[in-house]
């Protein structure tokens, strides 16, 4: 059982009779395409020509020769036998030139990448001859599909045989997907024709450039330095890549630099390699009076003011051909996403749906490689944005937008809705202007600041720990009145005009509380009451200080208004703590309580890191305009105009309260207890 399992291993991996069909795709399906690859592998073995022979019909020979390196046997086994050879790591990005070529430039950037394009040949027939010579040797095999098995592909014994020079050759009986030779000239022609170093042999013509069907040329007069041509060449057929694409330059029937779109992108036509026509057209810009102005290496132009010159009008020549084009694709792309959003238009104005037809032409005008999807989406946003209230608004925001903001933007409307977003940023910066309202009226130490801020813990009790993060958490009236009488007794100055709290001249106190509930879920008394007392700005919390809460605890208790399972809780808050009013205190039944020092600095600290510390990142972010001298020399030289009844009328509480509490809450709170 062991050695038949091992034998089972040993038989490796098979090939299914259509592996490589798979692997190649289009190559073994397109005669053009495949042609083309074939083509390209002798531009990328450094030829000057390629000849080909091609037969008028099926059952013919068809042959494809170049004068380029060439292969040894060993280059030949490495190359042609390997899946996915990858032609950039093995050989270089650029062309390998025969040794005793006088080339006057190196740079011939290669097509090759995947090793894909050498099966060129199985396109029209299942095998194919190709011999190839190098170094005094060639190389000659026929190669040829399987039905599948051990190998996709199979060698036929080589031949050997000395032989002078360098080149490749490949022959086979054309069996299928064979197109007419006019067509497969254009095709071949408008490819590499751009290259004036590489020349095509076509059933015993070369093929020149202006005699293609697909070319079309215009002179342009450069004012004081003389004319240049510019042929463009549209095969309508468009390529996998832009290599050998875009503007090409000639000085002297020679090539300057390597054809691109370069210097075009900010020229008002925008244009990449993603785009359909980038891959398709190309211009040829003879410009034989810039001879004096080429690099030495041929590499591009020394940049003077007459080269510049030159560019900048054959630059703008090709933009207005590119338009041409570009708005043939647009117009049917338009229709397409029109009528993918179609149900969001209907309902639109006539005015508005004008408007939607301008924006959709408007972006593929700026970007020609949206994707149909992409596009089909913009349109439908925008339609909604015209049926929405604040039109634009959105989109105003999102132009002053970075690429990265953006790109943010699109990930937090994945994971979140509108209304959340809204809900959870509008608590949160109610959070954050609560801690900014609170250390501005901190810093002061006036009386009426410190009643001010009393009332904002009504609405940041959070500050205190998650428990009283409830709503339920409540100023009770009930309880303020019975601490409010405990002073009267034997205290004076204490305002009537704070219902909610008690204010006296050194300090407030509030009196919040939370329901209790019985097993049956009933109302059953106050489950916790929260005393929260502001010492004077710049009091010292001493032992004397932090037990003052124990006779309102006391008061309260003895008031009836609270069940001996009521729970108190106490936050006595000063500017600084003295040694003995550091600790806490924690009082056992029956009083039942806890009372707790703190200074205001703590307590922001408490309040800033429930909020992750985002205030001091806003600020940073936001930071607020120098105020105006004389505006604050005005307010504070002009202050006893408004202290008294219309400073606690018009205190930053009643502002703050007035922005951000809502009505029907402040009701509800002002009713409890009474």
């Amino acid at each position: 059982m062991a050695q038949r399992q091992t034998n089972f291993l040993d038989a490796g991996v098979t090939f299914g009779a259509t592996f490589l069909a798979d692997h190649a795709g289009q190559l073994m399906q397109d005669g053009r395409l495949a042609l083309t690859e074939l083509v390209a592998n002798a531009y990328d073995a450094g030829a000057s020509s390629v000849r080909i022979t091609w037969p008028s019909e099926t059952g013919e020979e068809f042959s494809i020769e170049d004068d380029g390196t060439g292969m040894t046997a060993e280059e030949f086994s490495a190359r042609w036998r390997k899946l996915g050879y990858n032609r950039q790591i093995e050989q270089g990005k650029f062309a390998e030139f025969p040794p005793n070529r006088k080339q006057h430039k190196k740079n011939r950037v290669a097509f090759g990448q995947s090793g894909k394009g050498r099966h060129g040949a199985f396109c029209f027939a299942d095998s194919y001859h190709i011999e190839t010579w190098k170094d005094g040797w060639s190389l000659a095999v026929e190669v040829k599909l399987t039905n599948g098995g051990r190998e996709p592909f199979e060698f036929s014994e080589p031949i050997k045989k000395k032989k002078p020079g360098h080149g490749t050759r490949i022959t086979a009986v054309i069996r299928r997907n064979r197109v007419d030779a006019e067509s497969l000239a254009t095709a071949i022609g408008s490819k590499f024709l751009v290259d004036p170093e590489f020349s095509i042999i076509f059933n015993g013509s070369a093929l020149a450039l202006l005699d293609l069907d697909t070319v079309n040329s215009a002179r342009l007069v450069i004012e004081g330095l003389g004319e240049i041509e510019i042929t463009e060449i549209n095969p309508q057929a468009s390529d996998r890549t832009t290599n050998l694409r875009g503007l090409t330059w000639w000085v002297q029937s020679r090539m300057v630099g390597s054809p691109s779109w370069d210097g075009l992108e900010n020229a008002g036509a925008i244009l990449d390699g993603r785009s359909a026509v980038a891959k398709r057209l190309s211009y040829v810009i003879k410009a034989d009076l810039l001879k004096p102005h080429v690099k030495a290496d041929w590499t591009g132009f020394h940049a003077t003011e007459e080269s510049n010159k030159v560019m900048k009008l054959a630059r703008e020549h090709v933009i207005r051909r590119l338009e041409v084009h570009l708005a043939e694709g647009r117009a049917t792309r338009k229709r397409e996403a029109l009528n993918e959003t179609a149900v969001a238009i209907q309902d639109l104005a006539p005015l508005s749906r004008r408007v939607v037809g301008e924006f959709t032409e408007a972006v593929l005008a700026k970007c020609p490689s949206i994707s149909q999807g992409d596009l089909t989406k913009a349109v439908a946003v925008f339609a909604n944005m015209e049926k929405a209230r604040t039109k634009y608004d959105l989109l105003a925001e999102i132009a002053t937008c970075s690429p990265d903001d953006i790109d943010k933007w699109a990930a937090i409307f994945k994971r979140w809705t509108a209304s959340d977003a809204e809900h959870v940023l509008g608590e949160l910066e109610w959070r954050l202007k609560l801690i900014d309202k609170l250390e501005q009226l901190l810093q002061r130490e006036r009386a009426d600041e410190l009643h001010d801020l009393q009332p904002l813990f009504e609405h940041g009790l959070w500050i205190f720990g998650p428990e009283y993060e409830s709503l339920h958490f409540r100023s009770n009236r009930s309880l303020v009145t019975i601490v409010r009488e405990l002073f009267q007794r034997d205290t004076t100055g204490i305002s009537q005009l704070r219902p909610d709290f008690v204010a006296l001249p050194d300090r407030s106190i509030g009196v919040y509380n939370t329901d209790g509930f019985d097993a049956d879920g009933e109302v059953s008394g106050i489950a916790k009451v929260l005393i929260v007392e502001l010492k004077h700005g710049g009091a010292t919390l001493t032992r004397k200080e932090v037990a003052q809460p124990e006779d309102y605890i006391a008061a309260l208790r003895s008031g009836n208004v609270v069940q001996p399972s009521t729970r108190f809780d106490a936050f006595v808050l000063g500017s600084k703590l003295a040694p003995d009013g550091v600790g806490e205190r924690n009082l056992a039944e029956p009083m039942n309580a806890v009372i707790r020092p703190m200074t205001y600095e703590r307590l922001l600290k408490r309040a800033h890191a429930r909020t992750f510390n985002l205030l001091d990142r806003v600020r940073r972010s936001f930071p607020e305009a120098k105020p105006d001298a004389d505006v604050e020399a005005a307010v504070n030289e002009n202050r006893s105009l408004f202290d008294g009844a219309s400073h606690a009328a018009e205190s930053p509480t009643t502002r703050y309260q007035e922005e951000h509490s809502d009505p029907k809450l402040i009701q509800e709170q002002n009713s409890v207890g009474e």
